[in-house]
């Protein structure tokens, strides 16, 4: 008739059982056979009958956000209360007196304590408590006593301690397991038995530890048969080969109850689980929560925020508007987009979408205005819809709208910078399960596990920093302080407290399995090596070979046997792997390589110096700009790029010299008249659009007028005869056009002038030995000059740079080599090769626009 404590459950779980079961999760109930209560479920409805609400997440935080802006007056009151909370849910679950512990010697536990205090009597205002406080809350609560058999709280805290006390009637049963690892229990165990509890353990402690004290022992002596260690290259690696181990099982009539995963980072494996079990077609089960910011809608509503802070950018604003959850534009609105890449709410409503609703006010508004705002975007834009297909997403859809709920109230004016940064402490606070749903494969802390049963166990992340997990210092209240505290008599958890609860967890993990338990790990986790558990080497386990198992799924086996393998898939899956494997091999040249084996005829074709240039230094670069026609995506640039910044400086040069002849009129050029044609060209290529133009201006300006007042730009003796002039010519076999920058007389003849904006000249086409040393521009100008001006003697053609206001290149005199190179370009047109070749030093790969296609970035061998 009395209550029991003892190390093992030795009732009947069964519905005719007049004693009622109470576990710590639905895992341990499940394997009991039993429905699910737990503590935690039991004292909330004591509370809430005695009037008392527990405070929200939310609320919580606002509340402790009060309490410290009471007691220490900071500005930044929402960084501190994110920092104190954990540490004063700690202090409330522990019980410590608060008054007392605000009278230590240690300014900083004062403070702690007069921050707890003060958040204690913000929620007693309202008649709540904090989730910390709830056994404590529910303890004083009780009215009356039942028969409960209490399993798996095998490592009870103080609170739970008393309030099982205080609700277990007679005949009630606590399965406390004896083991010499975990001292709280001991202390405990004895409370109890102050308390009426009777032990119905062995008094030879050391002679019956129960079933996990055995297995202990029996670890300890010489490992069972079923034990192994897998060790895996990656986290990846590791994923793939646990999940084919387990799809192997399910396949030999396994049932998937009998099977559990666990891991003690769940956060880290859980995706990855998520994505390969969709690929291997293999049912798992996800329990852990993420916080809303980590879904879709969370993401979403982040951006949404975040554009509406920086007043609607580019790129945010595209990714708010293209996104899953609303897919809120069109291709053709998203192309002109790109053309026009707006900025700002205006902007964008310009290219025809309907933003009014993201048009948010400057002043102060009541919160329940900002919310109802929120709401009538969700509801416009058809998020809930629009999100239906993924279960995770509707729930936290259905979170938001209670949490909207709640921060609508009280009501209060804010600004929008403080709604906003309230929303954002939302999606961080707040919780969904990674993947809702019943059924599969279970992935599980092991804490959720204690005192359950399966026959089939992987431990994924069986590493050092993970198994057992890594005990990180309280900044707020650190280790050492605890252990002060804890002499001057305060129950607080310690750093040893933590550790020995980590090594009474693991001890009850080994306890799981019945017929074989696989321990794994990743050799490398973030590109950093790992080790394995010093819990796995205090127990002398050795990896074991990976034995062969079988292909998981089509697409690895499509890998493994595409030769053999025969599906829909298999016929594109197999020409693409060919033409993967020439392209690699170096060997093969083929279409897809730019040997297309038609000819071109050189002579009906009409070329600039460019693509002569892309023809010399890789004729794939020209074969897949010119025939193939790849383009780049139109984009709006919002920098000054090199590219601007040369047909700018073009642009201006060309207004200036309109009436310049000679450097005697050049002389008479005044700063104001440059500034004009700054302004005719800058609104000609749009570069007021341009976020640093307005800032960097002034600098072009400068180095322009350095090269007008330069006797290098145009020396005394010159004068200018023609600028931008156009020609067409033949050019050792072949039609050529284009224009010249300027063309200068002196008493030698014609000077053909070419702008640049580098400091040295550019790389040429490939000489004999395959360098980019060979320059065909200046010599193509002034070949097509001297064909244009016959009675005048072209000197010579030069590269002026305008950055360092000086010739840096004149035309060469190599006229074999030219000769030779024409025949090459001639060549390559009638047989129609256009391989991909750039030369030995890669020059022509630099800021290529087609390396995904020609992969030279992947296969050096196809760029030698």
């Amino acid at each position: 008739m009395g209550r029991d404590i003892i190390t093992e459950l030795k009732i009947k779980t069964n519905s005719d059982s007049k004693i009622q079961i109470i576990t710590p999760s639905k895992v341990i109930a499940s394997s009991l056979n039993v429905p699910h209560y737990s503590l935690e479920s039991i004292a909330r409805n004591l509370v809430r009958r005695q009037g008392w609400g527990i405070a929200s997440v939310l609320l919580s935080r606002r509340l402790l956000q009060n309490a410290i802006q009471e007691v220490i007056k900071s500005q930044n009151i929402a960084g501190i209360a994110q920092a104190f909370l954990p540490t004063i849910k700690d202090l409330l679950k522990s019980g410590i007196n608060l008054t007392r512990l605000a009278q230590n010697t240690d300014e900083r536990i004062q403070q702690l304590a007069r921050v707890a205090l003060a958040y204690q009597k913000q929620l007693k205002q309202r008649k709540l408590i904090d989730a910390a406080q709830l056994y404590y809350q529910a303890t004083a609560s009780v009215t009356y006593q039942k028969s409960y058999g209490f399993y798996g709280y095998f490592a009870p805290s103080q609170d739970e301690f008393e309030f099982i006390n205080a609700i277990a009637g007679n005949n009630s049963i606590l399965v406390l397991p004896d083991h010499n690892l975990l001292p709280q229990n001991y202390q405990g165990w004895e409370w109890l038995q102050t308390q009426g509890w009777i032990s119905r353990r062995n008094q030879n402690r050391t002679g019956n530890l129960g079933s996990i004290g055995k297995m202990q022992r029996c670890f300890k002596a010489q490992l069972p048969t079923g034990v192994d260690l897998q060790v895996f290259s990656s986290l990846e690696a590791e994923v793939r080969g646990i999940l084919t181990q387990v799809k192997v099982l399910l396949s030999q009539g396994v049932r998937a109850s009998d099977i559990v995963l666990v891991t003690q980072e769940e956060q880290l494996y859980g995706e990855m689980i998520i994505d390969i079990a969709w690929e291997y077609n293999l049912p798992v089960q996800i329990n852990y929560e993420i916080s809303l910011d980590q879904t879709r809608i969370g993401a979403w509503l982040k951006l949404l925020l975040e554009a509406i802070r920086d007043n609607f950018p580019f790129e945010t604003t595209a990714k708010l508007l293209t996104h899953a959850v609303v897919k809120y534009i069109t291709p053709e609105i998203w192309a002109a987009a790109r053309e026009k890449s707006p900025q700002g709410l205006s902007a964008w409503q310009q290219l025809g979408i309907d933003l009014s609703l993201l048009d948010f006010p400057q002043d102060i508004q009541p919160r329940s205005w900002w919310v109802q705002r929120l709401q009538d975007i969700l509801t416009n834009w058809e998020v809930l819809e629009k999100s239906k297909g993924w279960g995770r997403e509707v729930l936290a859809y259905y979170r938001l709208q209670e949490a909207f709920k709640e921060l609508a109230k009280p009501e209060q004016l804010v600004r929008k910078q403080a709604f906003i940064a309230e929303i954002r402490e939302i999606l961080s606070l707040l919780t969904v399960p990674a993947q809702p749903g019943i059924g599969g494969v279970e992935l599980h802390k092991p804490t959720s596990l204690l005192g359950t049963k399966y026959p089939h166990v992987f431990v994924l992340g069986s590493a050092e920093g993970i198994l057992p997990k890594a005990i990180a210092d309280d900044p707020i209240l650190d280790f050492y302080s605890r252990k002060q505290l804890v002499k001057q008599g305060f129950k607080i958890t310690t750093a040893v407290d933590l550790a020995e609860r980590e090594n009474f967890y693991f001890d009850c993990l080994l306890a799981i399995f019945t017929h074989n338990i696989t321990f794994s790990y990743p050799q490398l986790l973030d590109r950093q090596p790992t080790l394995p558990s010093p819990y796995l080497t205090s127990l002398g386990l050795q990896a074991t070979a990976i034995a062969e198992v079988p292909l998981a799924s089509i697409e690895v086996a499509r890998q493994v046997y595409i030769d053999q393998l025969r599906d829909s898939l298999t016929p594109q899956i197999t020409k693409a792997l060919e033409i993967e494997t020439d392209r690699y091999s170096g060997v093969s040249q083929n279409e897809y390589g730019g040997v297309i084996g038609i000819e071109i005829d050189p002579e009906k074709n009409i070329f600039s110096a460019s693509q002569l240039m892309q023809l010399g230094q890789c004729p794939f670069k020209w074969f897949s700009a010119r025939l193939l026609k790849i383009k780049e995506l139109t984009e709006a640039e919002s920098e000054f790029t090199a590219a601007k910044r040369g047909n700018f400086y073009h642009r201006c040069l060309e207004l200036s010299l309109d009436q310049i002849k000679t450097a005697d009129d050049l002389a008479k050029f005044k700063q104001e008249q440059l500034s004009q044609t700054m302004a005719i060209a800058q609104a000609e290529l749009n570069l007021l659009q341009l976020s640093d133009w307005l800032a960097q201006s002034q600098e072009h300006l400068n180095l322009l007028l350095l090269n007008l007042t330069s006797t290098q730009f145009l020396p005394p003796d010159r004068e200018i005869i023609a600028r931008e002039i156009e020609f067409k010519s033949c050019w050792y076999g072949l039609q050529i056009q284009g224009r010249v920058d300027r063309i200068d007389r002196d008493r030698d003849g014609l000077t053909v002038i070419d702008y640049k904006t580098s400091t040295t000249a550019p790389k040429g086409v490939k000489d004999a030995t395959g360098k980019a040393n060979l320059d065909i521009q200046l010599a193509i100008y002034q070949d097509a000059i001297a064909v244009k001006y016959p009675k005048e003697i072209v000197d010579t053609a030069v590269y002026y740079s305008v950055t360092k206001q000086k010739i840096i290149g004149r035309s060469p005199k190599e006229q074999t080599q030219l000769a030779n190179f024409a025949q090459q370009v001639k060549s390559q047109l009638k047989n129609g090769s256009f391989p991909v070749s750039p030369d030995l030093d890669r020059h022509a790969c630099n800021y290529c626009p087609y390396d995904l296609v020609c992969r030279q970035n992947e296969n050096s061998s196809n760029c030698q």
